[in-house]
């Protein structure tokens, strides 16, 4: 079965701390289960393109096929891993990352695994630093060993109509194009820190390919240093040959408009958030699916601020499944008309 849209990308275990001291263990992440949670707000079934370990909690797996994320196109490494990522908050909406260990570690080391103070908080984190020395290899490092294929992709997938290359190394990125792009797929990409630590000369080759370009605002200023979003953003557009588009958090999003040479501020939903670990992801997800449906990159930005709302509200990818399409569609249709 072809579905409707394919996210190629990370799947991961994450273990996330929110920033009122909450704590969520062993959830369903990465950039490609997240991309495809936030394109299940508009289609009924999106396929994934990814790398999944022997030890994946496989209640969570049930999760993600239920809410409507095909899996034919992850391949099963006999890899068992148990440090997964955490992913630590604080009240101004900072993030602590790069830290890995065993949901099960909380508890092992004496901590609640429900809510932590503050104090609790730091105390983990410095043991969480502290094992930065043991080199276990995390989701990261498990996705550098094994790097996606366009070979493992079904061939009734490949004529999808719209498919996110969510952040991969440039070789994964080239490869999935050279599949998808001969065939007519509407092809969005997030560069991530495997493209926005290189020099933007050397990515020109990607940017050309895509109907679409969405660094967040780190990408981007990387990318682009000493410039202002807006002026950024009219840079880039002279290599890519599509959308370029511009996460900005809380702030929502900035869409290049190549007629009038101007950047269109969308804004986000406003929503209390437990878990901002997937909005960008998710935000790509609904832009590809708003992209592919409207072929408006103004509207297709609304449809992302309204799936990455979705996600945040809840913990992990499968968190936020199954999707509320109704709800989904109703929040687009009360959006104001945004000035162009």
């Amino acid at each position: 079965m072809t579905p409707d849209l394919v996210t190629v990308g990370g799947l991961t275990v994450d273990n996330v701390i929110a920033a009122d001291g909450t704590v969520a263990l062993d959830l369903a992440g990465g950039n490609g289960a997240f991309s495809a949670v936030g394109a299940l707000n508009w289609v009924n079934r999106v396929g994934l393109v990814s790398c999944a370990v022997a030890t994946y909690p496989k209640d969570t797996i049930a999760r993600l096929e239920a809410g409507g994320v095909d899996l034919a196109g992850v391949v099963w490494s006999d890899a068992a891993l148990t440090a997964g990522s955490w992913f630590l908050y604080d009240g101004a909406g900072r993030r602590d990352e790069g830290l890995t260990a065993p949901g099960a570690a909380l508890a092992e080391a004496g901590f609640p695994t429900d809510r932590l103070s503050a104090e609790q908080v730091v105390a983990w984190r410095a043991r969480l630093e502290a094992r930065k020395l043991l080199n276990e290899i995390g989701y990261s490092e498990f996705r550098e060993q094994h790097p996606l294929r366009a070979a493992q992709v079904p061939q009734a997938w490949r004529g999808v109509k719209g498919v996110h290359l969510a952040p991969s190394a440039p070789r994964v990125l080239l490869e999935m194009l050279d599949l998808f792009e001969p065939r007519g797929a509407v092809i969005t990409a997030d560069p991530g820190w495997q493209l926005a630590s290189q020099r933007l000369e050397d990515i020109a080759p990607v940017l050309a390919r895509l109907d679409a370009f969405i660094p967040s605002e780190v990408e981007l200023h990387a990318l682009v240093p000493d410039a202002a979003p807006a002026d950024a953003l009219a840079v880039i557009s002279e290599r890519c040959r599509g959308v370029v588009a511009v996460k900005m958090g809380p702030q929502g999003a900035l869409i290049w408009d190549r007629v009038t040479r101007t950047a269109i501020a969308v804004p986000p939903q406003r929503v209390e958030a437990c878990d901002p670990t997937g909005a960008g992801d998710s935000f790509c997800g609904g832009f590809l699916a708003g992209l592919v449906e409207t072929g408006d990159p103004v509207q297709a930005a609304s449809f992302g601020a309204v799936s990455a709302a979705g996600v945040v509200c809840s913990f992990g990818a499968a968190g936020a499944l199954p999707a509320d399409q109704a709800t989904a569609r109703a929040t687009l249709q009360k959006e104001p008309n945004i000035c162009r």
